[in-house]
């Protein structure tokens, strides 16, 4: 296994939450910024998560000539089912932070009873090499959306995802906590094993 692997995406907060979630299984990974000038990544289809990643990691891989780690995400609510899921992020707006997407959500949502609130967060990461090898693994939390914005310990969907098990949202719980109940760090788990 490599020392460290690069994290192909433009995106700050997601490439922070992955190196998190890969450290604290043991794998330590940089943003590809940190060593290579920006990448424009082909842009995503809306077929599927899997699709996504190994279309960006694969592309990285070529581009950097270095083997890289890739992730596509998304928020799965059925009572927003034309609004949310490969698309997140371009329904909401990319442009926006966190905090207003999740906003937007909670808006949605606004006359949604609690019990109809259900969410899932999906996480599907993909390592490609050079020489055209791929390893791809997917996982999913199941939760519901809070009323509001709650925590301090994450950001992003972390603040309005709701774990009834535990009564909290995954940004009330410490990093130790988190990572492993997250779909991302549950998919940095499984990929690790496969590298």
């Amino acid at each position: 296994m490599m020392n460290t692997w690069l994290i192909a995406s433009n995106n700050e907060g997601k490439s922070r939450d992955l190196i998190t979630c890969l450290d604290y299984y043991g794998l330590t990974a940089r943003q590809y910024l940190s060593r290579y000038p920006r990448l424009t990544f082909p842009t995503e289809t809306t077929t599927s998560y899997s699709d996504n990643a190994v279309t960006k990691a694969r592309f990285g891989a070529q581009q950097l000539g270095v083997p890289v780690i890739a992730d596509d995400s998304g928020l799965e609510i059925p009572a927003l089912p034309d609004l949310l899921g490969v698309t997140t992020a371009r329904d909401l707006g990319v442009a926006v932070d966190g905090s207003d997407r999740n906003q937007a959500i909670l808006a949605a949502l606004c006359d949604v009873p609690s019990a109809q609130r259900r969410a899932v967060m999906r996480a599907t990461l993909a390592a490609a090499w050079p020489d055209g090898r791929i390893v791809v693994v997917q996982a999913a939390v199941a939760g519901y959306i809070a009323q509001s914005q709650i925590g301090r310990y994450s950001g992003g969907f972390d603040r309005i995802f709701w774990l009834s098990r535990y009564g909290k949202t995954l940004a009330e719980l410490p990093t130790t906590w988190r990572i492993p109940l997250t779909h991302r760090g549950q998919a940095a788990l499984k990929l690790i094993t496969k590298l």
